[in-house]
Order: structure tokens, then C-alpha cells, then sequence
């Protein structure tokens, strides 16, 4: 099967089977970090055929008792996830993530006014519906050996800060495939359905 381009054009129809295969990906994550307290996963794919840092929305999903109540409280669609498929939006804390691959699991705690500017109004919104006020984001690595890249971002978001981050930090790094874990299912998935892009990391050690 041929990969698929990853960009904004990307619809879920377009997708056929791997979409089915990318929402059964992503409720088995979110369920091995729901025992840590997550309540929520977002997934990035890197734009293909380019190093630059370029988020595409691949998915979205939350528990039943979050998405219940965000769709009591808003116009949320049936999926979410599915309708953001494609989004392009940059933010700081993909750049920032990625900057930091293999080094630096980034958190927000949206509690804090002055960072929680850093979302669009829209993502404020669902924030707040959600009642998830702290995330976590870690760069996925992916290739092999001196073609190891930066391939998308996993997030997690949780009502607060979670007792046990550390617990959460290592499993986030096994399923990134930081350095010191296999590749996981995740992002091995990742590379045999979708062209990845993003930069790679000889070329950030390089620059520093």
C-alpha cells in the first residue's frame, strides 16, 4: 500500500482504511495513559517532504466522560478528531517539543493566564469545557541510526497535574521511541502508512 502524503489537504475520506487504523491506534494509547490520569490525546504528523517543523492534525480523542461533556456545553461535532483532520495551525509548544526531541518532554499548565494565550480561542474554549487544564507534549522520533527525525507530537491532557508524571514521562517516552526504547507501535505505524517529515536530529546536534 502507497504511504500517504501528509499535509492540509488531508480528509479522513481520503484515508480509507488507515483512518480506521489511526483511530484504533490512538484509543490504545489514551487507554495505556488513562490508568496515569489522561483524559485526553491529540496526535501531529510532521508535513512530508520537508525538515521544517509543520504540524498536521491527525487525530483527537478524549474519554466518554469528556466527550459527553463537551458535547453537552458546545457544538461539538460527533468526532472531533475527525473534522480537525488536515489542520495546519502552528503552535509553540510543537516547536518547542521538537526543538527538545529526545532531551525535553514539554508541559502547560493552562491555569496560568498568561500562557494559556498561547491557544487559539477555539482551543481556549475547549480547554475550559473540558475542565483538562495541564498537557503534556513529546516529539516522536522516528527513522533509524544518523536518519533519526522528528516525525509528529504526541499530547496528553489531564485535569491537573498528574501524581505519578514520572511515570507518565517514561511511558510517553517509550511510545515516542526516544533513545533507549524500541520503536514503538506508534510511530512504526506512522512510518509504514504516511511519508513522514520533520527535521532530523544530526542535523539539530549540529546547530548546536
Amino acid at each position: 500500500m502507497e504511504r500517504q502524503t501528509i499535509g492540509p489537504r488531508m480528509r479522513a475520506d481520503d484515508l480509507g482504511e488507515r483512518w480506521q487504523s489511526v483511530r484504533e491506534l490512538t484509543e490504545k494509547v489514551l487507554a495505556d495513559f488513562s490508568r496515569l490520569g489522561a483524559k485526553q490525546l491529540n496526535l501531529r504528523l510532521n508535513e512530508s517532504n520537508t525538515e521544517e517543523k509543520r504540524p498536521v492534525f491527525i487525530d483527537w480523542i478524549a474519554l466518554k466522560q469528556v466527550s459527553d461533556r463537551l458535547g453537552r456545553k458546545s457544538s461539538l461535532s460527533d468526532d472531533w478528531g475527525r473534522s480537525r483532520l488536515g489542520d495546519t495551525v502552528p503552535s509553540r509548544v510543537y516547536e518547542e517539543a521538537l526543538s527538545g526531541a529526545g532531551r525535553k518532554i514539554v508541559e502547560r499548565n493552562w491555569k496560568s493566564a498568561e500562557i494559556f494565550k498561547e491557544k487559539r480561542v477555539e482551543s481556549r474554549m475547549m480547554v475550559q469545557k473540558a475542565g483538562l487544564m495541564y498537557q503534556k507534549f513529546i516529539a516522536l522520533i522516528g527513522g533509524d541510526g544518523d536518519q533519526r527525525r522528528c516525525v509528529g507530537l504526541l499530547s496528553l491532557a489531564f485535569e491537573s497535574r498528574p501524581k505519578k508524571s514520572g511515570a507518565v514521562d517514561a511511558k510517553m517516552k517509550e511510545w515516542a521511541s526516544w533513545p533507549g526504547f524500541p520503536k514503538s507501535d506508534l510511530v512504526r505505524f506512522a512510518e509504514e502508512h504516511f511519508d513522514v517529515g520533520g527535521p532530523f536530529l544530526k542535523a539539530r546536534r549540529r546547530s548546536l
